[in-house]
């Protein structure tokens, strides 16, 4: 029997188990009907009771956290009605204290933290995926994708709508204006029934979570317990389309210090690209870009590489890629659109149709880089001079309530490499508490000679993977059952896998007790976990246990503490490690967040093969000066120890300074340092004894909204070795762009 045979009669054998245990999700929901309206509310702020007559007013006031459903301390309404082509909402917060409302003027998407209002709508009514839309006291707007499938929330997704709000004597008021044509919704002229959460964040001595409806605890999904809204009745049809073309200029200059101290200045090479979004209807969307404009506009944050082995993850920001992004979501991370680094093109199709949800794209690669995994680590490849040719492909069905069986198909292929991935997954939730995840994955892989030798991968690669979960959550226990089987050979070069060869079955055990914030704790969870890792051939590659603890109390301060050892292997040899790390925060004043990490651990020194000890220290400040002025410091030291002699000290800095002048525009500087001091002597092999790197970035942005936008600013990099007595800087931009989008 071939794999993919193998593959097929796993998967769905699985597949027949679970169904056979399967009991339907029941819920009663509340159901508000939403009025059609002919005149349309200034969206400025101000409810007047002349515009917002009509609409339907909800009130959200029943506290979901820390308190049980209870009714909230602090009251608040919401205000809904539609027009056929937009959804106005408004919300009316109530405040006893309003200085002390966390309101800030911030960029979008980073409000999280403080006080804010947002509906959230379930628009096929599948209890399955969702769109977020929040606003703060000041009109800052949030969005997101919520994925209640893979318990995941995508905050990168953006729309293109409107908000403003205000902060009044009483508390602070919003409204916002949703454009239909950037939802996706079954596209019928009935009555459309969907879900609906309103939402309020209230974060004072304890950050409190406010609903319109009760949330139970003793039920693991979330949109399979909200409200129904219902309406949108004959809706017209509209010219669903929305066309961004994007300006990038930049003037670029290099030195290579090998050769010279001279800059050289890269042609002046302006660049127009073009993204475009079309509806062919409410349900299937189109997106298409010609020389897209994928550029890396600020800054990513910094992470600490040293001592490590294994590729570090960094988000997806890019516009094409993020529309429909959550279409191609499985358990495992098999599509990671941050490895297709230089398209000149990109077509994506993605579409619900009844219980069945699909997406295609192509596109191809000016470069071809990817992740080449193993048991222990992982690095990246590059094959350059190579353009490569990519395909996605996915399909997901809806069954029962709240499951899904879906698959997955990624290509990629150049001149004589090709790697691709097939993969079927599951995700059923056989009672209301439990949730089991199934995903079986094959690929087949070709590598030219190059890769061959310089990355010691063979000509030809085909294996399997196998992942199987379950996972239990109420109000006290949660526990999880986790086995996964990563073949030698299986690579997933559009996705995030970073090790394979290895066998891992884990066991987790937890307990949480609630207070409801009456007393000093509001939340504590306690857990053990157990997991045994071994390579394909057997060999032990690590057993562990752990210890966590999670503590939530006053001035909304937490504490998460992980405590345990390990037995692991490493160059032939095995090594006793132990670590304890704590996670501490709180927020002290409305305009002031301190957190700190704090881990210290006897853990393998990777570099020299033998048991180190090291020492981790993580303090981050946020500061407020006012509404409009804020400071985001966070450092990350560690100090290493090997054979009781030093072997290195590592120091991180992230500093921005931002200005934000309203909701809309602000300026910031951002400056990373990195510093890493080796105790050359106390390496077996040879290594520079200093290595310091210096990035820093000015950047102004103005954004009318999620597709028109404004960005000017200069960089500059600059490095410092053995060679060198001080930084040395190698490249220095000015750049500048434009978007406009454009809904004819």
């Amino acid at each position: 029997m071939s794999s993919s045979q193998s593959l097929i009669k796993l998967f769905f054998g699985a597949i027949f188990l679970l169904v056979t245990a399967h009991k339907v999700i029941g819920q009663t929901s509340i159901k508000v009907e939403i009025p059609r309206i002919s005149e349309r509310p200034i969206i400025d702020g101000i409810i007047e009771t002349s515009e917002w007559e009509s609409a339907v007013r909800i009130p959200v006031n029943i506290e979901v956290d820390p308190r049980d459903n209870v009714t909230a301390d602090v009251s608040a309404d919401a205000l809904l009605m539609e027009d056929g082509e937009v959804i106005y909402v408004a919300f009316i917060a109530k405040d006893p204290d309003p200085i002390q409302i966390r309101g800030f003027y911030q960029d979008r998407d980073n409000g999280w933290d403080g006080d804010y209002m947002g509906i959230i709508l379930d628009t096929f009514n599948d209890e399955r995926r969702a769109f977020g839309f929040y606003v703060n006291p000041l009109g800052v707007q949030m969005d997101s994708v919520i994925d209640d499938i893979n318990q995941r929330t995508d905050e990168s997704w953006n729309a293109i709508w409107d908000s403003v709000g205000r902060i009044t004597e009483t508390g602070y008021t919003v409204e916002l204006a949703i454009p239909l044509k950037q939802l996706r919704f079954p596209e019928n002229d009935s009555i459309q029934t969907w879900g609906m959460d309103l939402y309020r964040h209230y974060p004072r001595d304890r950050r409190t979570e406010i609903h319109n409806q009760e949330i139970n605890r003793d039920i693991s999904c979330y949109l399979c317990q909200i409200s129904k809204l219902e309406g949108f009745e004959d809706l017209e049809k509209s010219r669903n389309l929305e066309i961004i073309p994007t300006f990038t200029a930049s003037s670029i200059e290099n030195r290579d210090l090998a050769i010279g101290r001279d800059w050289k200045r890269e042609n002046f090479d302006p660049e127009g690209s073009l993204d475009l979004r079309w509806g062919i209807s409410q349900d299937i969307y189109v997106n298409a870009t010609v020389n897209p404009d994928f550029s890396q506009v600020e800054a990513d944050s910094t992470q600490l590489d040293i001592n490590n082995t294994f590729s570090l993850f960094f988000p997806e920001r890019r516009t094409f890629f993020l529309d429909g992004a959550d279409y191609f979501d499985t358990y495992e991370n098999l599509v990671h659109t941050r490895n297709i680094a230089s398209p000149e093109y990109g077509l994506k199709i993605t579409g619900k149709t009844g219980n069945n949800t699909y997406g295609i794209v192509a596109a191809n690669d000016e470069t071809t880089n990817f992740i080449i995994p193993s048991s222990l680590s992982s690095r990246v490849a590059s094959i350059k001079d190579m353009k490569s040719k990519i395909a996605i492909g996915r399909y997901r069905r809806d069954i029962f309530e709240n499951s899904t069986v879906g698959v997955l198909i990624t290509d990629r292929r150049g001149g004589d490499y090709n790697n691709t991935v097939l993969s079927l997954d599951a995700s059923i939730r056989p009672t209301d508490q439990d949730t089991i995840s199934v995903q079986s994955m094959h690929s087949t892989s070709n590598y030219p000679a190059m890769v061959q030798s310089k990355y010691n991968q063979n000509a030809s690669l085909t294996d399997s993977s196998h992942v199987v979960e379950y996972q239990h959550n109420d109000r006290r226990w949660d526990w999880r059952l986790g086995y996964y089987d990563w073949g030698d050979d299986f690579r997933a070069d559009l996705g995030f896998i970073n090790r394979v060869d290895f066998k891992h079955a884990v066991a987790t055990l937890g307990h949480t007790w609630r207070w409801g914030g009456e007393g000093f704790f509001s939340r504590i969870r306690i857990a053990a976990d157990y997991d045994r890792t071994e390579d394909q051939s057997g060999l032990q590659l690590e057993e562990e246990t752990e210890f966590f603890l999670n503590m939530n109390g006053p001035m909304q301060s937490y504490l998460n503490g992980l405590f345990g050892g390990s037995e692991t292997y490493w160059n032939g040899q095995y090594f006793d490690e132990q670590f304890n790390m704590i996670n501490i925060g709180f927020a002290p004043r409305p305009n002031l967040n301190i957190s700190s990490l704090i881990r210290y651990e006897d853990v393998v020194d990777f570099a020299n093969t033998r048991l180190g000890y090291s020492k981790r220290w993580g303090p981050r400040i946020d500061y407020r000066l006012g509404r409009h002025f804020q400071i985001n410091l966070s450092h990350q030291f560690q100090e290493f120890e090997s054979e009781g002699r030093p072997l290195f000290k590592a120091n991180l800095t992230d500093l921005r300074a931002t200005y934000q002048f309203d909701a809309r525009s602000f300026i910031r500087l951002t400056i990373q340092y990195a510093n890493r001091e080796r105790n050359v002597d106390n390496y077996v092999r040879a290594i520079d004894k200093i290595s310091r790197d210096l990035g820093t970035q000015v950047l102004y942005s103005y954004k009318v909204n999620a597709g028109t936008r404004f960005f000017i600013g200069y960089s500059d990099t600059g490095f410092q070795d053995d060679i060198y007595n001080s930084i040395e800087y190698t490249n220095r931009t000015f750049f500048a762009k434009f978007s406009y989008a454009w809904q004819p």
